[in-house]
């Protein structure tokens, strides 16, 4: 006898949101758009989020990011940002100003302005005050063109790439092992992603640590998820591996190298692939692919406080043969938790990032015992807990002190030359 299946009586119901999104202020901006903190309001219930612009983009994109949306958003991982999905809006209700802010963007310019330095972590503490709120009406007459917003989960933190600078400033880099913790849990998520997308513009500014110690991987918004869309050129050319400037097919392992480019940077100081500014698009990609065909100096052999196991898994990592390399990103990790993390039985967790972090902030002057002993693994031979790594020439081998000498004008070189 057949078992009758339970049917909801409200299947196949649907019914339109009452959601409103209103802009708090602007967190962050690349190439492709611009990113803002807004609150999500429904029925007097605020939530944050994460609304990202797309700038305007030819139909057939727009098609691509939909296919990309609709895989992004089923990813469910603890190491990955959940995105919600799309919204879009009629570009001309928007002002005029923000029209031309967004058709202006481009990654090259960015690089060239000077930065503002940020907070190192962002924490929300609610408005300090109202303010006027300005909703955006829908119009007769008005043209199809629409922005497109990728909504995205608001991570109290920061990202890799504003968390180095912060340590640059203060004249250190982050201990390698907690360099290593944060990209084992990129490689765990990465290892779950592979399995439905490539996210292909991994890079420090996608990698976010949020206030709680958790590194979330974050803007799956070049991602791919089949060989149809792999002839676009999409992400940082500097993290791109060998063959995705020389052939549109390729696969996951674009991923890792870009991963074994992040870290040797954390590791280093040394950005492997930055090119000169003032170049054209065309002259990057060839001055890069010069780079590829030149020998990488282990991270090791570039200063002395680097663990050999962890260079050679960073080696690994940056193999300019795919088939070199590691074959999935789980393999990564598990390198990294059994032959260095973990090998003393003790090592890196959340709660010791987020205790290390906490201490960072207050300038190594504010700490608590409870605090020191998450972070018993940064002990040196002299049983004193080595916090921070100073980036001095006696760090660097004489390779390592060569190297830095290729790259004219960058912030490492002055600090070491000072």
């Amino acid at each position: 006898m057949s078992e009758e299946k339970e049917v909801c009586p409200l299947d196949g119901l649907a019914f339109h949101s009452t959601s409103t999104y209103e802009l708090v202020n602007e967190i962050g901006r690349g190439g492709m758009g611009i990113v803002y903190l807004a609150e999500k309001l429904s029925e007097g219930v605020c939530d944050l989020i994460v609304l990202k612009t797309i700038k305007n983009l030819s139909p057939a994109y727009i098609d691509m990011l939909k296919k990309e949306a609709n895989i992004s958003t089923q990813l469910r991982h603890e190491n990955i940002v959940k995105t919600y999905g799309l919204e879009a809006v009629p570009v001309e209700l928007f002002p005029e100003n923000f029209q031309e802010d967004l058709k202006g963007l481009e990654y090259n310019k960015l690089r060239q302005q000077p930065k503002k330095v940020p907070l190192v972590f962002r924490r929300y503490h609610g408005r300090k005050k109202e303010r006027p709120v300005k909703v955006l009406e829908k119009k007769h007459n008005i043209s199809q063109q629409k922005l497109y917003l990728i909504v995205m989960d608001y991570v109290e933190g920061t990202d890799l790439g504003n968390l180095f600078r912060a340590h640059r400033r203060q004249h250190i880099l982050l201990p390698p092992i907690l360099t290593a913790f944060i990209i084992s849990r990129i490689c765990r998520a990465l290892e779950y992603a592979h399995k439905y997308i490539i996210h292909r513009d991994i890079s420090p500014e996608n990698i976010l640590v949020n206030n709680h110690g958790v590194a979330k991987l974050s803007d799956f918004g070049v991602a791919v998820g089949g060989k149809d869309q792999l002839g676009m050129l999409m992400g940082k050319l500097g993290y791109m591996a060998p063959e995705q400037l020389l052939t549109p097919v390729y696969d996951h392992r674009v991923d890792i190298f870009a991963l074994g480019v992040v870290t040797y940077f954390c590791l280093t100081g040394i950005n492997l692939f930055a090119t000169p500014l003032g170049l054209s698009l065309e002259e990057q990609t060839d001055y890069i692919r010069h780079r590829h065909q030149e020998k990488i100096i282990p991270p090791t052999e570039v200063m002395n406080d680097i663990p050999l196991v962890l260079s050679n898994c960073v080696m690994k990592m940056l193999a300019i043969d795919p088939n070199n390399r590691y074959q999935n990103a789980g393999e990564i990790c598990d390198h990294l938790e059994q032959q260095y993390m973990y090998a003393k039985g003790f090592g890196p967790t959340n709660n010791s990032l987020q205790a290390y972090i906490d201490i960072f902030e207050s300038k190594f002057e504010n700490y608590t015992q409870k605090q020191l002993r998450q972070l018993r693994f940064l002990e040196g031979s002299d049983g004193k807990l080595q916090l921070r790594r100073f980036i001095t020439k006696s760090k660097y081998t004489n390779k390592g002190l060569e190297l830095i000498q290729k790259f004219k004008g960058t912030r490492l070189r002055k600090i070491l030359d000072n």
